[in-house]
């Protein structure tokens, strides 16, 4: 009978605590267009930064977002190296775009 006790108390704690919870915060980068990645079907699904400080970001294209413009237009960017702003929030360890400016 203790034995059930404190395994129902371990497992009660351990469902109740919920790490990582929190929503992520955004973070803003500044930068231009190095790369575009493409899914089978031609639709760009990431694109790196080449931030004004000189790092580089991967960022992930969110397919159930709408960005409020053609997604095309990032290859324009590529092209003419035109600088974007983009607001990003990590998920799973992964940059995902919330929001697309051109700079």
């Amino acid at each position: 009978m203790r034995f059930l006790l404190v395994v129902t108390l371990a497992l009660t704690a351990a469902c109740s605590s919920s790490p990582g919870t929190e929503p992520p915060v955004p973070e803003e980068i500044t930068g231009v267009i190095t790369e575009i990645e493409r899914d089978d079907a031609g639709g760009i699904t990431a694109f790196m930064v080449s931030a004004d400080e000189g790092s580089t970001h991967d960022i992930r294209i969110d397919p159930a977002r709408d960005y409020g413009f053609d997604l095309e237009h990032l290859v324009e960017h590529q092209t003419t190296g035109d600088p974007v702003i983009v607001t990003t929030e990590k998920r799973d360890g992964t940059a995902y775009a919330v929001e697309i400016l051109d700079a």
